[in-house]
C-alpha cells in the first residue's frame, strides 16, 4: 500500500513538471534553424518542425492531418510570411487563438526593378519572400522570432535575450566573411531559383537575370532564346546560379552556349538533427562554390 501511495505521489508530482513544458512549431527548415538557436538551452521549451526536413520550399505544400494534430497542442506557430505559407489560412481559421510569429515582418525585400526577370514568379507571393539567404536579412529573421517568443515566454526573456545577441553576432560575422571573400567580382550571374536572388545580394553580385520557374518545369523556347541571348551578347560569360535538382533548361544553356553553371544550398532541407550552426556552414559551403566557379 505504502509502494502504490509512494507511486501516486510521484505521478503527482510530475504532472505540475509536463504541464508547465512549452510546444512552439516551426513552418519549414529555415524558421526552424533560426528557432533553435534563439531557444538553444531553454528545457522544457519544444521546438517541432511542421514540414519535414526535406520538403523544400513551402510553395506547394499541402497541410497534412498529423499536421493539423501537431498544431492542436502547439503554443505558437513561427512563419517565414511574405506569402511563403500559403496554407497559413487554413491554420489560422481551425486554431483562431493560435499566435503565429511572423520572421519576416517589416524587413526590407529584395527590389528588383533593375533586374530582368523572365517567367512568372510563384502564384501569391508578391515580394520575393526567401530572405534567409542573406545573413543580415536572416539576423532580422532572428530578431522577429525572439521579439514573438519573448512576448509567449516572458520568463523566458534573459535566455532568448543572450542566444539572439550570440547568434546575430555570428550572422553579422557571416555577412562580413561572404563579402570579403568576394568583393570586387564583376561577372554577372542568372539565378535559376528564387531564393539565390538574396544570396547574390548578400555576395555583391551584380545579376543579369532571374528565371522564375520550377526546376522541372519547361522554359518555352522564346523565353529560351531570350536568356541564350542575355550569355551571349554579355562582355564577359556570366554564370548561371541553381540548385542540385535536375534542371533540363539549364541543361540545354549549356550545349549551346557553353555557360558554367554553380549549384548552390538554398538551405529548405537539411539533416533531421541539424547542429546550430548549420546555416553558417552552408552558406560558407555556397561561397566556397562560388569562388570556385567564378
Amino acid at each position: 500500500m505504502k509502494k502504490i501511495l509512494s507511486l501516486l505521489l510521484s505521478l503527482l508530482l510530475l504532472f505540475p513538471a509536463l504541464a508547465c513544458a512549452e510546444t512552439v512549431v516551426t513552418s519549414f527548415y529555415p524558421v526552424w534553424i533560426l528557432t533553435l538557436n534563439l531557444t538553444n538551452g531553454i528545457e522544457d521549451l519544444e521546438v517541432l518542425n511542421l514540414a519535414e526536413n526535406t520538403t523544400g520550399c513551402l510553395h506547394d505544400y499541402s497541410l497534412q492531418n498529423s499536421d493539423m494534430a501537431v498544431l492542436s497542442g502547439a503554443d505558437a506557430l513561427l512563419i517565414n510570411g511574405s506569402g511563403m505559407e500559403s496554407f497559413l489560412p487554413v491554420i489560422t481559421s481551425a486554431y483562431p487563438e493560435l499566435p503565429v510569429i511572423d520572421a519576416t515582418a517589416g524587413l526590407p525585400f529584395l527590389s528588383e526593378s533593375d533586374i530582368v526577370e523572365i517567367g512568372e514568379a510563384e502564384k501569391g507571393e508578391e515580394v520575393n519572400s526567401h530572405l534567409w539567404l542573406d545573413p543580415q536579412r536572416a539576423a532580422g529573421m532572428a530578431s522577429n522570432l525572439a521579439d514573438g517568443l519573448i512576448r509567449l515566454f516572458p520568463d523566458c526573456e534573459q535566455q532568448i535575450t543572450e542566444n539572439l545577441n550570440a547568434y546575430r553576432d555570428r550572422l553579422l560575422a557571416l555577412d562580413e566573411t561572404l563579402r570579403e571573400a568576394l568583393s570586387g567580382t564583376q561577372r554577372k550571374v542568372i539565378i535559376f531559383h528564387e531564393a539565390f536572388p538574396y544570396f547574390a545580394e548578400a555576395c555583391g553580385l551584380p545579376v543579369a537575370a532571374v528565371i522564375n520557374k520550377e526546376p522541372e518545369d519547361s522554359l518555352p523556347t522564346a523565353q529560351l532564346v531570350r536568356v541564350a541571348e542575355l550569355i551571349k551578347t554579355g562582355e564577359s560569360m556570366p554564370l548561371i546560379l541553381k540548385s542540385a535538382e535536375e534542371d533540363p533548361a539549364v541543361n540545354t544553356l549549356v550545349n549551346e552556349t557553353g555557360v558554367s553553371v554553380c549549384e548552390l544550398d538554398p538551405m529548405t532541407s537539411g539533416p533531421e538533427d541539424p547542429p546550430l550552426d548549420y546555416y553558417e556552414t552552408v552558406m560558407i559551403q555556397n561561397m566556397k562554390a562560388l569562388q570556385d566557379a567564378l
